[in-house]
């Protein structure tokens, strides 16, 4: 006979008959004097990702400090020195803001179809795996190449946005080639990582899930007024994504440097500042070669996550040191004044994706 889980035990379920993995989950006692830690693990099989939490017992130190946590319907929050005033007014936020979302188990990737209904409608969603073998060859890409022309003063302000940091700005800007005869100009750029040196891109290339990756977000003036129109569109015209992958290397990347430097201005969520002109050079961070890439239809991978991107990820990587990728994981995702234990954003990547008879195209053989 099967053991019937308790009322201490959740349970997950994927697939039927046959096919069914669950997965039982069982809380041991807490209290004040018995606090208990997580750490992750991620598990892929084919395009279901599944993140188990091992607990281990907390530190003597860590139970000397008098905690208070969230109910099971928030996200995972700990609050210190008995400061009950601040967690009820965090939980009042959460509970009055429908829209919430971020990368916790609550309240991220596999919860945000239940958070935006409309979400789980959508069939051409992104990340997805790439495959190179698999992708198909398409020679105008290379008779079509990119011009990605911007000027020095297109990155004008840093902001920490909670979910990561971003570099947002106007100038002048000319995009276009490759897939694409519209011009695009540019909007944002912000960076997806992980917890550790083995997770953080979005975009799985041959099996390898690298740490970190660069996103600049560019939209197409030729056929829409504002760049809202073009994200919300849901064509795949809308906006132009350029993914650059992070690679680990022995030494610091310099030109990223500048950027590092200024993250202790915008340590906490909602901290934003103008950046001088020159500051940060787009075209320094753009890889050298523009035009070896893979390219699809996708989706925004943050909600409302919209189909109405038309991907680009170069194959060349962006090199970063394990310090500045360790640099990256000090942002936090709270406000400053939060009274909450640790905070930090080190894990803002949304699991693949599946294709769904979607074709990848390439620009090399």
């Amino acid at each position: 006979m099967a053991n019937v889980p308790d009322d201490d035990t959740q349970s997950i379920v994927v697939g039927t008959g046959n096919d069914q993995i669950a997965i039982h989950l069982k809380q041991g006692p807490t209290n004040q004097s018995q606090s208990l830690l997580l750490t992750s693990i991620l598990i892929e099989m084919g395009d279901i990702e599944i993140q188990i939490r091992r607990s281990t017992k907390a530190t003597d130190e860590y139970k000397k400090e008098h905690i208070l946590s969230t109910s099971s319907q928030s996200p995972s929050i700990t609050f210190y020195n008995g400061d009950q005033e601040k967690k009820n007014k965090l939980e009042e936020k959460l509970n009055t803001n429908p829209s919430y979302w971020d990368y916790s188990v609550s309240y991220g990737p596999h919860m945000w179809g239940k958070i935006f209904p409309q979400i789980q409608c959508k069939k051409f969603q992104s990340p997805i795996r790439i495959y190179t073998e698999q992708c198909e060859y398409d020679p105008e890409l290379a008779q079509h190449p990119f011009i990605f022309d911007v000027d020095e003063n297109c990155c004008q302000t840093l902001e920490n946005t909670g979910h990561s940091f971003q570099v947002t700005g106007k100038g002048h800007s000319h995009i276009t080639g490759g897939p694409v005869h519209d011009e695009y100009q540019f909007l944002q750029f912000h960076m997806h990582w992980g917890t550790n040196d083995l997770e953080g891109a979005e975009h799985v290339i041959d099996g390898v899930r690298l740490p970190g990756e660069l996103h600049i977000v560019t939209w197409n003036t030729s056929k829409y007024k504002t760049p809202q129109a073009a994200v919300t569109s849901e064509q795949f015209d809308g906006i132009m994504v350029f993914g650059i992958l992070i690679t680990i290397v022995p030494s610091d990347n310099q030109e990223f440097n500048k950027l590092l430097e200024l993250f202790s201005k915008i340590t906490y969520k909602g901290e934003k500042i103008n950046l001088n002109y020159g500051t940060i050079l787009l075209k320094n961070l753009m890889p050298k070669d523009i035009q070896t890439y893979y390219t699809y239809d996708g989706s925004l991978t943050t909600p409302m996550c919209y189909e109405s991107v038309r991907w680009i990820v170069f194959r060349e990587k962006m090199g970063l040191s394990r310090r500045q990728l360790d640099q990256l994981r000090q942002l936090k995702c709270i406000c400053k004044g939060d009274n909450v234990r640790n905070g930090s954003i080190n894990q803002n990547f949304r699991p693949v994706m599946p294709l769904n008879g979607r074709i990848v195209y390439r620009s090399f053989h």
